[in-house]
């Protein structure tokens, strides 16, 4: 019966809906957002689209490539550093659990390596949200 309540337990934790990504309090999930993304591994700070969604953030990149990363944390208070973690070719599921390819050249994988910095224009939310644009 232990072990019942156990995985009950965790499965509700696990189909709890994630609270909204926030700017001075408003909801900035589904906005996509210009930005710049710094990647540790690389060392590269690239263009970027960013699309907000609870705890993670999906980067576009110009040649339609993406990743999606895990946000340090849901409330930003500085749109110049919104850190995050995930690497190149890794979907974040949920918690610490990720899937995706790698190649043995590419060490993803270590918190520094997979370490992402991102920088996006939140100007606009400081009156009212932009009109979303899908």
């Amino acid at each position: 019966m232990k072990i019942f309540g156990l995985a009950l337990s965790a499965l509700l934790l696990l189909l709890a809906p994630a609270r909204a990504a926030e700017y001075q309090g408003k909801n900035i999930d589904d906005f996509k957002l210009n930005g710049k993304a710094y990647f540790a591994a690389t060392g590269g700070v690239y263009d970027v689209m960013v699309l907000f969604k609870g705890d993670k953030a999906t980067i576009f990149f110009d040649n339609d490539d993406q990743t999606t990363i895990k946000l340090r944390r849901q409330v930003i208070t500085d749109p110049n550093n919104i850190e995050g973690v995930g690497g190149l070719g890794q979907y974040v599921l949920g918690g610490p659990f990720s899937i995706g390819l790698s190649s043995g050249d590419n060490p993803i994988g270590s918190s520094l390596q997979s370490f992402w910095r991102i920088s996006v224009d939140l100007t606009d939310f400081n009156d009212e949200p932009p009109k979303n644009p899908y």
